[in-house]
Formats: structure tokens, C-alpha cells, sequence
């Protein structure tokens, strides 16, 4: 019979883009969760990501900006490999189409889960900055604020100046710390 240190009803391995909103999504259900990561910070991949998210499909912000979107459209636009960059190289001929289909139908759930629990976007519509690429017919740049996190690049806090403006280059390269033995996404679940 095996002993164990810790139990939980959810074990989550990452803590990125994915793993947080499962961790999050388990404990409003009620489950304890134990959150795994590699990294002696939480935010994965995503902690370079500058805090830019592609999101579309008629977020609250896109219809706020008046910009026509639609799961639909968002499909198209991702499956659409006729368009080419400028080194000649098809980007979505290749993507998966029932992949791209579930994304395109949950973008405005990701939107709401985010803005929803706490998320500052910085004032301003979408636009085409930080994540564009060939294909897309509509503005669905989004860019997190920095707040108060500190900047990756040189762990202090961001300026009080900047902290709900997109900072040119590095929007929210912000690092998310939580003293050790704390579950990672706890002041996620709070902030806001």
C-alpha cells in the first residue's frame, strides 16, 4: 500500500496558460488541487508571452469597438491557406480543422474566464499588435496590463505611471511569485 504526502482531488503539471485556468476552474467546482510546476515561478510559456492574447470570435471588447466578429470568421481566417506570408509559406494550411473549430468556438469563453476573474486589459479596442499574422480579417489583439507584477525582465515593479498601459515591447512580461508551499494561482482567484 502506497503513502502518500499530499492528496488532492485535481493534480495539475504546469502552470501556464493551461494549467492555471484548469487549477482555477477545479477549485470554483470545490476541488483541492494541487498545483505542479518545474519552474520556481508560475506562468509557463506564457510568462514571455509580452501579455498579448488573440482572442476573437465577438469578444465583449471587439463588439465595445464596433469590430464584426464571429466564431465563424475566426475559423475561416485560421483555415484559410491560400494566404501566404511574405516568404511565400502557407501559415494555417496545415492546421487541424476540428482544433481550430473547438478554438474558434470557446475564444469568447476564454475572454470572459479571464476579464471575468480579475484580468486588466489596457484601455483601447483589439488591434493588430503583438500577434497578427496573415489571415486575420479583424483587429483581435488583446494586451494584458502589467499592474503591479514585476517585470520579468528585471524583477521590479512596474512603474504606478504604466502599470494599466501596454508598455511597447513587453505589455505584461510580469512574473507572478507566490511564496513556496502556496498554491500558485491563489492571488489570480483575488485580484481585480
Amino acid at each position: 500500500m502506497r503513502k502518500w504526502d499530499r492528496e488532492a482531488d485535481v493534480v495539475v503539471v504546469g502552470s501556464g496558460a493551461s494549467g492555471l485556468p484548469a487549477a482555477i476552474t477545479a477549485m470554483e467546482n470545490h476541488a483541492s488541487v494541487i498545483l505542479v510546476e518545474a519552474n520556481r515561478d508560475v506562468g509557463g510559456h506564457a510568462i514571455i508571452s509580452t501579455g498579448n492574447i488573440p482572442l476573437g470570435g465577438g469578444t465583449r471588447a471587439q463588439k465595445e469597438a464596433g469590430i464584426v466578429d464571429s466564431p465563424d470568421i475566426l475559423f475561416k481566417d485560421l483555415t484559410d491557406w491560400s494566404l501566404v506570408e511574405p516568404n511565400g509559406a502557407a501559415d494555417f494550411r496545415f492546421n487541424d480543422r476540428d482544433i481550430v473549430r473547438a478554438f474558434a468556438d470557446n475564444n469568447v469563453l476564454v475572454y470572459d474566464f479571464l476579464v471575468d476573474r480579475g484580468v486588466v486589459l489596457v484601455d483601447g479596442p483589439p488591434d493588430g499588435s503583438g500577434t497578427q499574422s496573415p489571415g486575420a480579417s479583424v483587429p483581435r489583439s488583446h494586451h494584458i496590463a502589467v499592474m503591479a507584477w514585476p517585470i520579468i525582465q528585471t524583477g521590479q515593479p512596474a512603474d504606478p505611471a504604466v502599470q494599466k498601459t501596454q508598455i511597447e515591447g513587453s505589455a505584461s512580461c510580469a512574473r507572478w511569485r507566490q511564496p513556496r508551499g502556496k498554491l500558485a494561482c491563489k492571488s489570480f482567484l483575488t485580484t481585480g
